[in-house]
């Protein structure tokens, strides 16, 4: 039986729905492809002229893009200049552009953290048949399960879900649906964290796939929102262990897999979920901050704070593809307490704003969550999480690093920055970021003892 099916069938989750979500009226709708684009943004910029009107994206490579290494996109940008500097002295200045977190950052590194400004380009480009579906999807798509499903019944998928979002809820999933293709592969990931005295621990190498079917008009696969595989090379206690998890579409149910070459056994892992420390992470990461959140919303209550301008990291291909003279490779750019700042770009964008709150009665290290989400990308961004005293306990960056030969918007690289132990992560890669096909093969959970990620 194909590994989805075993899922609950989906008319028990309709049933079960337990909430209310209010549709988009006509009118609403009728502004997509005009005063908004098909997924949702405002296609005129902002009134100071400092974000751009939305043209189309960047769609063509630079002249120096290499097609025999196409998992290595060079920036776009290279001669552009910082507009100006934000850091300790002048950050109040700014404040109303600055989240609370990226203030804080400021304010507990003032000697090496700082916000170079540069000029915005809303460079997210969409295929033309997911933006059609995003349309389509305005009057087709429904929350289910408290939230936790969508109902696919009507043919929602393909784009993204919600191009209208009336909550917070909906703006999740609108995160989850950006497109990323058929998959996206970072083969030879490196994982590393750095110790606040700037010592840098290598963990593991991997390929690793990440994919969201739900938001790719070509896959038959739309039973799932999210997947993740990895395939550990290295060092020698990890080197042909592999891990495999998808999250269901429906329910938002994970199913978690592990094998290890001492046992041969694949074995179920249920604890690749929600608080549970990623180990090769040095414990900085969570699972359910992988894109900033990934997984069951049900521990939260999801609020939707409304629209804004931030600084955010962005268009930042400078340090996810450095070149070797450009003073950012990762021997560089890998200092204590933060990512070199003279390495980060930064841009003023529109994003959504969700709030997550814990709920009475349930467990997560986190207490509330702020997410700051690019209106264009839409999963670029920032996640500021706080503890249980209402401490700003880990601050999470995603850079919007546009597949520009591909159409592929959604792409952005993680940085973990825990501001109570002074550690943070990275995920990064020598060879190349690509577009992957993901097969259905994958899915089975006895394939996790082959390496497919070829």
């Amino acid at each position: 039986m194909h590994p989805v099916k075993k899922f609950l069938p989906s008319i028990f989750f309709l049933a079960s729905a337990g909430a209310a979500f209010a549709a988009p009226t006509a009118d609403e709708i009728k502004q997509l492809g005009t005063t908004l684009t098909p997924w949702g943004a405002e296609v005129a910029g902002n009134k100071e002229g400092t974000i751009p009107a939305y043209t189309g994206g960047l769609t063509k490579p630079p002249a120096n893009y290499d097609k025999k290494r196409p998992g290595w996109r060079p920036d776009p940008f290279p001669n552009e200049k910082p507009l100006y500097r934000i850091d300790a002295k002048n950050a109040a200045q700014y404040k109303d552009k600055l989240t609370p977190g990226t203030l804080a950052l400021i304010q507990k590194y003032p000697a090496t953290f700082f916000v170079d400004v540069y000029p915005t380009h809303r460079t997210a480009a969409y295929p033309k048949e997911w933006l059609d579906n995003s349309i389509k999807n305005a009057t087709r798509c429904a929350l289910i399960s408290d939230g936790d499903g969508v109902d696919t019944s009507k043919g929602c998928g393909g784009g993204v879900l919600f191009p209208i979002p009336k909550n917070g809820l909906e703006v999740m999933w609108n995160k989850a649906s950006t497109y990323k293709g058929a998959g996206i592969l970072k083969r030879d990931a490196v994982i590393e964290y750095v110790k606040p005295n700037g010592e840098v621990v290598s963990t593991a190498t991997a390929d690793i796939l990440s994919a969201f079917p739900i938001s790719d008009p070509a896959t038959e696969i739309k039973d799932i929102v999210y997947l993740n595989r990895v395939e550990y090379k290295g060092p020698t206690r990890l080197a042909g262990s592999s891990s495999l998890f998808y999250d269901s579409t429906q329910t938002g149910e994970r199913r978690a897999y592990s094998y290890q070459p001492s046992t041969r056994r694949v074995r179920m892992a249920p604890d690749f979920a929600a608080d549970t420390p990623i180990s090769q992470m040095g414990g900085a990461a969570l699972y359910d901050d992988d894109t900033l959140f990934v997984g069951k919303r049900e521990r939260y209550n999801w609020k939707l704070i409304g629209k804004k301008e931030v600084y955010l990291p962005y268009n930042n291909y400078r340090m996810s593809f450095p070149d070797p003279k450009g003073g950012c490779t990762p021997k560089e750019y890998l200092t204590p307490s933060h990512p070199k700042s003279d390495c980060m770009r930064w841009e003023l964008h529109r994003v959504w704003h969700v709030q997550a709150t814990l709920k009475d009665g349930k467990r997560h290290v986190y207490h509330k969550r702020d997410l700051f989400l690019d209106e264009d990308s839409l999963a670029a961004g920032l996640a500021e999480n706080y503890d249980q005293s209402g401490r700003l306990y880990r601050y999470n960056e995603a850079a919007a690093i546009p597949m520009y030969e591909a159409r592929i918007p959604g792409f952005t690289e993680l940085v973990n920055i825990d501001l109570i132990s002074g550690v943070y992560v990275v995920n990064r890669t020598d060879t190349g970021i690509m577009s992957y096909t993901l097969m259905p093969a994958m899915l089975a959970p006895d394939s996790a003892t082959n390496k497919m990620l070829k």
